[in-house]
């Protein structure tokens, strides 16, 4: 029987094993299933089922909110086919999109007129880094200097991805000639990881800070679970909430 705090990681492992199995049955190469490239899976599980735990004990979410915390849920799960299937700029565009739909998703849940405008006018959107200064400045974080350098990582990695999307340079681009070509791992599987880590650990901080009542309810199985994203002075600060 799992210790007490053990029982919900335990239910993660056991649904990171279903995943294996669900693609086990698209017969894709083993090679996807080893080594790195099962690090990388696993750490981009970690984060969806981490996101879908942290978000499920978020109450009075205004309605003109919910759309981008929703596409930042499918984002996190849609990152773990990119791996899958081998899909290197899939998998960056994703992990850009996370930080847009958190800047997105902390912007709106105090803006309903802006974010109707939007639907009429979508040229009406904010830039990012418009976005990045307001939760930056967010009232919510005053004095909190870990979310201000949070934020500030997550905006150097934002530019970092932005470059690899749109600039191409040799080394960047993902180039395939046929399906067949998707299925292997993606190259620089080192970096990939520790980038991917790096946004996870200061997505979940931002959002775990900005719905800190609720974080509060978390469960030490929950809370177990979405430490494993967490870096120790970030765990430090949010055990001060609990």
């Amino acid at each position: 029987m799992p210790r007490l705090g053990e029982l919900i990681n335990a239910e993660r492992k056991k649904d990171l094993q279903k995943v294996k199995a669900y693609f086990r049955d698209f017969k894709i190469a083993d090679s996807l299933f080893e080594g790195r490239n099962l690090t990388l899976l696993n750490e981009t599980h970690k984060l969806a089922f981490g996101i879908g735990i942290l978000s499920s004990k978020f109450e009075n979410v205004p309605e003109f909110a919910k759309p981008y915390l929703s596409q930042l849920k499918s984002d996190t799960i849609q990152l773990i086919s990119s791996v899958m299937m081998g899909n290197e700029r899939g998998f960056k565009l994703f992990e850009r999109s996370i930080v847009e739909n958190l800047l997105r998703y902390i912007y709106h849940f105090h803006h309903e007129i802006e974010h109707h405008l939007l639907q009429i006018e979508p040229s009406r959107h904010k830039n990012f880094k418009e976005l990045f200064e307001y939760v930056k400045n967010h009232p919510f974080f005053k004095d909190n200097s870990e979310v201000k350098r949070s934020v500030e990582i997550l905006q150097s990695k934002y530019s970092e991805l932005s470059r690899a999307v749109h600039t191409g340079t040799l080394f960047e681009m993902n180039m395939v000639n046929n399906i067949i070509s998707l299925n292997r791992p993606i190259s620089n599987l080192e970096k990939e990881i520790k980038d991917l880590r790096t946004i996870s650990q200061h997505v979940v901080f931002i959002l775990s800070s900005f719905h800190q009542q609720e974080y509060t309810t978390l469960s030490l199985d929950e809370r177990r679970v979405v430490a494993l994203l967490l870096t120790k002075p970030q765990k430090r600060k949010l055990s001060r909430l609990a």
